[in-house]
């Protein structure tokens, strides 16, 4: 094991929380039982490290087991990391669409290695989820182990999440990806987060999507209502806020939200003015941000705590249901007189 393998095992693990060291370890599966109950977990992370690198070294590990155990660290701290995702379209011919996960591997392998060779690739599964990680070389420089690119593929989906993708690597990527699950096309989407879980729950519609109407209807579970009734309080807004609870059950539901960090609505309009003027001046641009440890949980307590009218703006409900979180809102452009007259 040379230098550079056994330094970059060791900043694996100094970057680990002690707490996690044992448990991603044993996923790995690289390292047998005995050898995880001798080391000694007391020690400093420089210490334990080196004892690792130390037991990596006489089991003669290779750059393929230290890239398998990024990829575990990676699922367990995948929340770490901001997540894109970009959706495939149009069957091939054949109608692949691969589910044999080693005919997908050795496709994505060789479609990568044909344009650039001084790459290592590596995959793991964790229940449907593949996992492939993507280490690049500069020129004819060795794969920086230290910047990989992660992609997270779902069998039998149109899917694929991506971290750490830069705009030299990712027509070559894309392509790989394109080949070996049997797609024609591909585009990245309007959603990012750090949950790779909601953002799988978006997409896959699996969270509880409830039927927006905002018309009242009886829910006996939940009452505004306090269950000791005071005949000497008289009680205000009752009815205004039942009907705030049922637009907001009915907008967002009662269920678990999925989770997002932010949500961005890019806004271009046009100069209103005399024609000749008009064309000449830049649209006007500005950029609206929200941001918070959970946006749609925020939302939907907006009304209830008294911040926001019933119903909500669909700009901000539409989030879940249209799986993306970047907007952007234009005018609609209004026929010329020409195209008017034709």
């Amino acid at each position: 094991m040379d230098e550079c393998l056994s330094e970059f095992i060791k900043r694996m693990i100094v970057r680990m929380p002690l707490a996690e060291v044992p448990a991603t370890l044993k996923m790995w599966g690289f390292l047998a039982e005995k050898d995880l109950q001798s080391l000694t977990l007391w020690k400093s992370k420089e210490g334990l490290a080196m004892e690792i690198v130390n037991l990596c070294e006489s089991k003669k590990a290779t750059i393929d087991h230290a890239a398998d155990l990024d990829i575990v660290y990676h699922h367990i701290n995948s929340k770490k990391k901001l997540w894109c995702v970009y959706q495939m379209s149009v069957l091939s011919d054949s109608e692949m669409n691969v589910t044999d996960v080693a005919k997908f591997q050795a496709i994505f392998k060789k479609s990568v290695y044909s344009v650039l060779k001084n790459v290592t690739i590596n995959f793991r599964e964790f229940g449907e989820a593949l996992w492939i990680r993507i280490a690049c070389g500069k020129d004819c420089m060795k794969p920086n182990q230290y910047r990989p690119t992660f992609v997270v593929y779902h069998t039998q989906t149109p899917y694929a999440f991506f971290n750490g993708i830069t705009s030299a690597h990712r027509s070559m990527i894309c392509q790989g990806l394109l080949l070996a699950a049997g797609y024609r096309h591909i585009q990245e989407l309007d959603l990012k987060s750090r949950s790779l879980e909601s953002m799988q729950d978006m997409l896959f519609k699996k969270f509880s999507q409830p039927f927006q109407s905002h018309h009242p209807r009886s829910l006996p579970e939940k009452s505004c209502t306090p269950a000791i009734v005071d005949k000497k309080v008289s009680y205000e807004n009752i009815k205004e806020k039942e009907r705030i609870q049922h637009v907001m059950h009915e907008t967002f539901g009662d269920g678990p939200l999925p989770k997002l960090e932010y949500a961005a609505y890019k806004l271009e309009t046009s100069f209103n003015g005399e024609p000749g003027i008009a064309e000449k001046i830049e649209p006007f641009r500005c950029l609206v941000k929200f941001s918070g440890p959970h946006l749609l949980e925020s939302f939907r307590t907006l009304a209830p705590s008294g911040l926001a009218e019933a119903p909500l703006s669909s700009l901000l409900t539409c989030i879940p249901h249209r799986g993306r979180n970047i907007f952007k809102i234009t005018e609609k452009k209004q026929p010329s007189n020409s195209q008017a007259e034709n």
